[in-house]
């Protein structure tokens, strides 16, 4: 029994999508499209065209962090599969609260743009360094395996840069 994908209303993405400005998510966009109704991700606009779609890390896949919550982060991928924009969203780890700044892990995050998930999906998510912070293993971790494997998803479900969804399995 395959559970069905929430409504937008229930997902991460509409609680947070109003909160950043679509410039400071991808640069040159001007706003934001409706969430769509059939996967929880919303065309990134500049001048009524789209850029690309965002989403939150956290309405596709596990992003516990080490504090036991989730680390949400905003990704948009363009047509190519290539992620344009990445945004930490909302986190509770306690090393970046209390230890690292804050700015080193929005660079850390910044970082991914750029990344080809058509080279992600063909190496099974490796085809790319990551940049681990000292004290912050954890946190970089689950940081960088959301961003690769929702943004695999996301890229797969909506045909991006030619990739296909994967098959479901039966049982």
């Amino acid at each position: 029994c395959l559970a069905a994908l929430p409504a937008a209303a229930d997902t991460v993405l509409s609680k947070y999508l109003n909160e950043i400005p679509a410039g400071e998510l991808v640069q040159g966009a001007d706003g934001f499209g409706p969430i769509r109704d059939d996967i929880a991700v919303a065309p990134v606009l500049k001048g009524g065209e789209t850029l690309g779609w965002a989403f939150i890390t956290s309405d596709f896949v596990g992003t516990t962090g080490y504090s036991g919550k989730p680390i949400h982060t905003m990704v948009a991928v363009d047509k190519d599969a290539k992620i344009i924009g990445v945004s930490l969203i909302k986190h509770s780890e306690p090393i970046v609260l209390i230890g690292i700044p804050e700015a080193k892990v929005k660079a850390l995050v910044a970082g991914y743009i750029g990344l080809d998930l058509i080279a992600e999906a063909a190496s099974g998510g490796t085809s790319h360094d990551v940049d681990i912070i000292s004290g912050a293993t954890v946190t970089v971790m689950v940081i960088d395996d959301s961003i690769v494997r929702s943004g695999l998803k996301v890229a797969r479900e909506l045909g991006l840069g030619g990739l296909k969804p994967e098959e479901k399995s039966k049982g």
